[in-house]
């Protein structure tokens, strides 16, 4: 059952749990409530970023020796301001308990501590929808925040007493972040993909417990995506065998799926080197944009080509342009796109390409595979009901 919100790092909860063995716990919680008790208000914040300076000027006493022993022996990595998601996790797991009023590590905290794929670890992600993550990204190539939400929100909907949207994202985004911190994940601008490390993480805990049922969904995920592979690498290919004024239409019609008005494929012989226009909506504001499209697929696209495209948005009464290839484009020419004071150049490489056409079904037909899950949970309350 996923319950701890505030998802910390395992670095940050196992140097807390070292410092805290030992520890009074009267001293910890009279310094976390001093602490929670300067918070300031959404009005009057208040900048906790910086605890060599905070805690010197609002902590005295008692309070300030327990939160620089904090930030000290944690080698500056622990904040003890920002140590409440670490706090439920201990709780919610009972990582620690109380002895004679001091703090000391239960059996199930000294494995936490000492063992990173431990089977204490290994529980904790599974209840917590970490290996869930682990999964559903296993079965990508990669993919933002807002692919994994459909599933991610099925999950929680049986495994969580969530009910907010804007909670579920949170609980998503904490969770990655932990998987990104453990080298399970790795991202690439809003792009996630699952690591080497990762997947063998996600198939250690799979072999130790396996589900026979969640195997098989798996291993039927994969066979989709291995098959939807092939029919983008084939997409690719065709788009690469396609005349340029072919090609263009196609983008023509990319953009009109993707809601541009007047779109419209250039003169072949009077383009100034534009191939498609059409008018955006930016905001409350429409936008004539001007596109170029570089078919090539035998070298990235240089700065040069930025430039000349930039010196004719004029010549279109045009705001800003595009530039669409199925290659790449040249380090320098990224560096360009959003050059200060010049008009903004948006790039769309071949992978970029390939994505958008599959979203806007232009080149290829979707197809729908149905299959269904007993839903377990259901019988369980009827259960429970009766």
């Amino acid at each position: 059952m996923i319950k701890i919100p505030l998802y910390p790092y395992y670095s940050m909860t196992i140097a807390l749990l070292k410092i805290m063995a030992s520890m009074p716990v009267t001293d910890f919680k009279n310094m976390w409530n001093t602490i929670w008790g300067l918070r300031g208000t959404p009005q009057k914040t208040v900048d906790w970023t910086n605890p060599d300076e905070w805690i010197e000027k609002r902590l005295s006493g008692k309070d300030k020796e327990i939160a620089y022993k904090i930030w000290q022996e944690s080698n500056k990595t622990v904040n003890p301001r920002w140590t409440r998601g670490c706090q439920f996790l201990i709780s919610g797991y009972n990582l620690v308990s109380e002895n004679n009023g001091v703090y000391q590590l239960t059996e199930v905290g000294k494995e936490f501590v000492s063992d990173p794929i431990s089977s204490i670890i290994r529980k904790i992600d599974t209840e917590e929808g970490l290996i869930q993550i682990l999964r559903q990204l296993s079965l990508i190539s990669g993919g933002k925040r807002a692919d994994l939400l459909d599933e991610w929100g099925k999950y929680t909907k049986y495994n969580s007493n969530i009910k907010q949207d804007s909670v579920r994202k949170d609980y998503l985004r904490r969770r990655l972040v932990n998987l990104i911190d453990r080298k399970y994940v790795e991202r690439d601008g809003t792009t996630y993909h699952i690591t080497e490390k990762g997947l063998g993480y996600l198939q250690s805990v799979e072999d130790i417990a396996p589900n026979p049922t969640v195997n098989k969904e798996t291993q039927l995920n994969k066979d989709i995506e291995a098959f939807n592979k092939d029919q983008r690498t084939l997409l690719k290919k065709f788009l690469a065998e396609t005349t340029p004024y072919q090609f263009e239409n196609i983008i023509k019609d990319l953009l009109s799926a993707m809601g541009y008005d007047d779109v419209t494929v250039t003169s072949q012989t009077n383009d100034k080197g534009v191939d498609v226009t059409g008018i955006s909506q930016n905001g409350i504001t429409t936008v004539k944009e001007v596109i170029q499209v570089k078919r090539n697929t035998s070298s990235n696209i240089t700065r040069p080509i930025l430039d000349a495209l930039r010196g004719c948005l004029h010549r279109f009464d045009a705001f800003q342009g595009t530039i669409i290839t199925l290659s790449d484009f040249a380090k320098g020419a990224k560096d360009a796109a959003f050059e200060k004071g010049a008009a903004p150049l948006t790039l769309i490489n071949g992978d970029k390409l390939i994505e958008l056409l599959i979203k806007n079904n232009i080149g290829i037909t979707p197809k729908t595979a149905n299959y269904y899950l007993v839903d377990e949970k259901y019988f369980e309350e009827e259960e429970n009901t009766d």
